[in-house]
């Protein structure tokens, strides 16, 4: 007992050491999307997300993860600041590291292979996103009541265990991974089935909450293109790309160079023949290796040829700690793959959490054949690896300091991305107009209907003053997508300086309806104003600041004063 505590403050230390400066980073990404749902300005409502989505108001995502949402809610309970949220997920982290190495020694019973598997897990630089990026909570959450799920089933504690599972779905639908590994668990160690009751009451409240929030898209997704061009490709096109897709993973996982959050259309090219790829190929015998060892290995009084050295392989402790290190990357990794269905995204390194785990262990079992023939010479290894993994998780923590860090990386990173190009154009709009109409009309001619692109060329326009065009390319986005948040705030404020009050105000109505926010309520309250409707604008007013307003922009309004729109509410501002 006292041992692990040393081990635990020894992670705690490591940890905070490699995540440290990702503590001051701001919030980026997608953490503006997921952290804009109205109910967070709404602490009454935190438990109210069992009734939502993971995006506010778009089912069509198909994501339902409550558990992770409520954490997020918890979060500003206690302030806005994004260090809270990036101290939570650090500390997620390191638990999830020594929950790491409990879980292999309970498994294994072999204390030092457990530990190394637990420091790599702890430093390995494929984790930044999911550690410094705060929306990657829904990846920490999932894994922490994940391996709690198969801790408390090794120790027998089954309807435990099935309310952990129903914590880990809450979080993200990824953690039914678990389930398949569960199994192969019962295979290896012969245990009664009474536990298989107690999951089955566990997944089946998790549907059918997931359908009762989500309904038709409970089991299905709507996939943008850009985001993962394989929901769109032939079937084999799939197979072949998500194939060389497994030897990216595994490379950036060991040799971790070049990593970057953005991988989307068009930055891996489609594979239409596996012959033409020595990737796929790669892909393809890595894929079969690991299917045949995984089954093999539960198939040890088969008599043929071919089983005489499985046989033999199961005999041998440390083969068999290699094939459940197998597994554990192999069955969480097939979820996210695009092999068997198409995800949300055609790849993203946060989702490497989860397999990541059979990884580090797969790393551990040859450290630890280091530590058999010298001490020293493990011991070295091991301090080598942990200190360069280390080294590149804080360089890679400088990535998600800032959005302008980010995105520049992401261009840099990932140049043939039609996002990274739209999301770098933006960037650069107040810099170097030029070149952010470079790359605006360099994805047009890729993929036409990316939408943010679409206001990617708006803001163009309104800097070169023509509002009419600006107004062409946001009505074609609002049609491709009438609630995205962007496009409505561009397009109400492109109407309002071409003076089309009455389009202004129909566009504010959604914006204002979907997601809230002072500057967007008041613009609109102005609008309203300017459409002569002043009983509705200072009723708009009151339903957001109360009756008590202080707001000196609205006082403006209220009071018939303000002539012109603030400037802080201007077009792109």
């Amino acid at each position: 007992m006292k041992s692990n505590k040393f081990i635990f403050i020894t992670f705690l230390l490591i940890g905070f050491a490699v995540f440290f400066n990702g503590l001051n980073g701001d919030f980026v990404h997608d953490d503006l999307l997921v952290l804009s749902h109205s109910f967070f300005s709404q602490p009454s409502k935190v438990f109210n997300f069992f009734s939502q989505p993971y995006f506010e108001n778009f089912y069509q995502a198909g994501l339902y993860r409550p558990l992770t949402q409520i954490s997020f809610g918890f979060n500003f309970l206690l302030g806005s600041s994004p260090f809270g949220f990036h101290f939570v997920n650090v500390v997620f982290h390191i638990i999830n590291s020594f929950l790491v190495f409990l879980f292999l020694k309970r498994l294994t019973d072999k204390k030092r292979f457990s530990l190394i598997s637990g420091l790599l897990f702890l430093v390995l630089p494929i984790h930044v996103e999911a550690v410094t990026s705060i929306v990657g909570r829904a990846e920490l959450l999932s894994f922490f009541f994940g391996i709690l799920t198969l801790i408390l089933w090794l120790d027998s504690k089954y309807f435990l265990s099935a309310v952990v599972l129903l914590f880990a779905l809450l979080s993200k639908e990824s953690a039914v991974a678990i389930l398949p590994i569960a199994f192969l668990l019962n295979f290896r160690f012969g245990r009664s089935w009474s536990w298989l009751v107690h999951y089955s009451v566990a997944t089946a409240t998790y549907f059918i909450l997931r359908f009762a929030v989500l309904g038709e898209y409970a089991f299905k997704t709507k996939v943008e293109f850009v985001f993962n061009p394989l929901a769109y490709v032939s079937f084999f096109e799939r197979i072949f790309t998500a194939l060389k897709i497994l030897v990216l993973y595994l490379v950036k996982i060991f040799l971790p160079y070049n990593l970057s959050a953005d991988y989307s259309y068009d930055q891996i090219p489609i594979v239409g023949n596996l012959f033409s790829s020595p990737l796929s190929l790669l892909g393809l015998l890595i894929l079969g290796l690991m299917l045949l060892t995984v089954y093999f290995i539960f198939q040890p009084n088969k008599n043929t040829l071919i089983l005489q050295y499985i046989k033999v392989f199961t005999k041998d402790s440390k083969k068999l700690i290699f094939a459940w290190a197998l597994i554990f990357f192999f069955l969480p990794y097939l979820v996210i793959s695009n092999l068997f269905f198409p995800t949300g995204t055609i790849m993203a390194e946060r989702l490497m959490y989860f397999p990541s785990l059979g990884a580090a262990a797969v790393l551990a079992v040859a450290v630890e054949q280091l530590f058999k023939q010298s001490k020293q010479l493990g011991f070295s290894v091991l301090l080598v690896l942990t200190v360069v993994y280390g080294f590149l998780t804080v360089s890679q923590n400088r990535i998600w300091a800032s959005r302008e860090a980010l995105l520049t990386d992401n261009f840099e990173k990932s140049p043939d991305s039609v996002v990274a190009k739209t999301e770098f154009g933006i960037l650069m709009l107040e810099r170097d107009k030029e070149l952010a109409k470079k790359l605006s009309l360099e994805v047009y001619e890729k993929y036409p209907d990316y939408i943010q692109n679409f206001n990617l060329r708006a803001a163009v326009e309104v800097q070169e003053g023509n509002f009419t065009e600006a107004e062409k390319f946001l009505e074609r986005a609002f049609e491709l997508r009438p609630k995205h948040q962007t496009t409505l705030q561009n397009l109400s404020r492109v109407y309002f300086t071409l003076g089309k009050y009455t389009e202004a105000e129909r566009t504010l109505q959604v914006l204002v309806s979907e997601y809230g926010g002072k500057g967007n309520v008041i613009f609109y309250a102005l609008v309203q104003a300017k459409n002569r409707r002043f009983d509705q604008a200072r009723e708009t007013l009151y339903s957001f600041f109360g009756p008590e307003v202080e707001d000196e922009s609205a006082l403006k309004i209220l009071r018939g004063e303000s002539k012109e729109l603030d400037s802080s509410y201007i077009f792109g501002k």
